[in-house]
């Protein structure tokens, strides 16, 4: 039987649903967890396997929420740092540099935080959000697009 190092299932629940983190992909976990391996430092999951209403929940809340989230199928988790991120830039890159190792190759990138997915139906992509601060963006498309070439 194949386990995850550095997390526990249930840090991928949807809020609304206890157990539900057991719908996350082994692919998705696995990836996570050789990104936290080579990161080296722990990292908190704010977001891991999420139900539909629960993605209406964040909606009303204000957040943007994709209708065909990779949530929804367990291939996507929102991670950050426990330390966190803020605005240093280095630290960024080598979150980055982390969970591109591991082979994800989409990145939403939030204030303070990252949304990863091997969604095998689509694209590699970099994305970011209407919180995310322009200096870290800048970066982010930046490390990107040398990845990408």
């Amino acid at each position: 039987m194949i386990q995850i190092q550095y997390f526990d299932v249930s840090e991928f629940d949807s809020p609304d649903a206890p157990g539900s983190g057991g719908n996350m992909r082994l692919s998705t976990l696995l990836k996570l967890d050789k990104a936290r391996w080579t990161f080296g430092k722990k990292v908190r999951v704010t977001s891991g396997f999420r139900t539909k209403a629960y993605g209406e929940v964040l909606k009303k809340r204000g957040y943007e929420v994709a209708t065909k989230s990779a949530h929804y199928t367990g291939y996507a988790v929102d991670v950050v740092p426990v330390e966190g991120l803020g605005a240093d830039l280095l630290k960024w890159e080598m979150f980055l540099n982390a969970l591109w190792s591991a082979d994800f190759k989409r990145f939403g990138i939030m204030n303070g935080a990252v949304h990863v997915d091997d969604d095998p139906t689509k694209a590699p992509a970099i994305w970011k959000y209407g919180n995310t601060n322009n200096t870290v963006w800048a970066m982010a498309q930046n490390w990107y697009e040398k990845k990408i070439r």
